[in-house]
């Protein structure tokens, strides 16, 4: 665990902070644990053109293996699934498999819904947001999360949608959501609702 504290607190009032907080700490520390997603043996992933599945294996190396659109992740069976180091080698795989696709997706779909729908924009930048699944930069440049690739293509419009919405209304009042719901038949509301229920970034 690591402690963030004043660069004037000394060592031992560091130390009495953290005795004096344990139980506190303690709770905090297992909320976390609990709502930290786990991939486990069994899942299956679905990104827009792959399918990723996760399965034990009584010998062998924590791998994975790409053939066409299907990938598969092994982990050996002596190999704690929940373990940091097996997790993030999950969460690499899936990563990589959605920057490929989204790469080659979403610049595209931008273009056309931006040309369907008379927005004029910059540029397309594919990142690997931690919170948001897309920005719009005040120069027009669209930002878009790689997540995207693990959502409905009804989802993946929104979110495009949204963002080119903010070349006019570059805040989330009222025109905002009356522009964005012209563009999505109503549904902006319902889909936002959607996505903050249903879906997570890697």
């Amino acid at each position: 665990m690591q402690v963030y504290h004043p660069w004037f607190a000394g060592n031992r009032e560091v130390i009495d902070f953290v005795v004096q907080q344990k139980e506190w700490i303690l709770t905090h520390q297992q909320k976390m644990l609990e709502k930290r997603f786990f991939y486990t043996a069994g899942n299956q992933i679905e990104t827009k053109k792959h399918t990723v599945q996760i399965v034990t294996i009584e010998k062998g190396t924590l791998r994975a293996a790409i053939k066409g659109e299907q990938a598969v992740i092994t982990i050996p069976h002596d190999m704690d699934e929940k373990s940091d180091h097996v997790q993030e080698f999950i969460k690499k795989v899936i990563t990589e498999i959605c920057r490929k696709e989204a790469k080659e997706y979403l610049p595209e779909r931008v273009k056309a819904l931006a040309g369907q729908f008379g927005f004029t924009y910059q540029k397309v930048f594919i990142k690997n947001l931690k919170s948001k699944w897309g920005s719009c930069s005040s120069m027009g440049n669209i930002n878009l999360n790689l997540s995207l690739m693990l959502l409905p293509d009804h989802l993946i419009d929104y979110i495009i949608l949204h963002e080119l919405a903010h070349i006019r209304e570059h805040n989330h009042g009222e025109n905002f959501w009356k522009l964005l719901n012209k563009l999505t038949n109503g549904n902006a509301r319902a889909y936002d609702k959607e996505i903050k229920k249903n879906y997570r970034i890697i």
